[in-house]
């Protein structure tokens, strides 16, 4: 289980980096605001969660995972296809050839590893809690 969480969540940062250099060049700038929750929760939280679930504190680490993919997953979801602004697939600014592309492959992209990575994370603090229920 943390070797697939770490993975899953090193692929998440891979991707993300691809999908944040395709906002840069198409020049889609979120707000600060907005940043801030992309390095806290989406960037942060993942990377936290898989150094811990290799600790004594697996269990905070796997939520974190979960919790902390969830929130990416429905930030992505809302401002990649639901929210009408440059940061959705349907209204990208005109850009170098293939910037559109790798925007839109990296988002999708994103959002499947962040499903995986929420359902593994909490599958693997219910196996915790269950392994911890079976010991007392």
């Amino acid at each position: 289980m943390k070797i697939a969480i770490t993975t899953l969540v090193i692929i998440h940062l891979i991707a993300t980096l691809w999908h944040g250099d395709a906002h840069t060049t198409l020049e889609i700038n979120l707000p600060d605001l907005k940043n801030l929750f992309v390095y806290i929760v989406i960037l942060g939280g993942p990377i936290v969660g898989a150094a811990l679930v290799w600790t004594r504190h697996s269990v905070l680490g796997a939520g974190l995972v979960a919790v902390s993919m969830v929130g990416a997953l429905v930030f992505g979801v809302y401002h990649h296809y639901i929210l009408v602004s440059p940061d959705n697939i349907a209204h990208l600014p005109t850009g170098p050839p293939g910037a559109a592309t790798q925007f839109i492959d990296s988002a999708a992209l994103i959002a499947v590893i962040e499903l995986g990575s929420a359902l593994l994370g909490f599958f693997g603090l219910g196996q915790s809690r269950a392994a911890d229920g079976r010991e007392t």
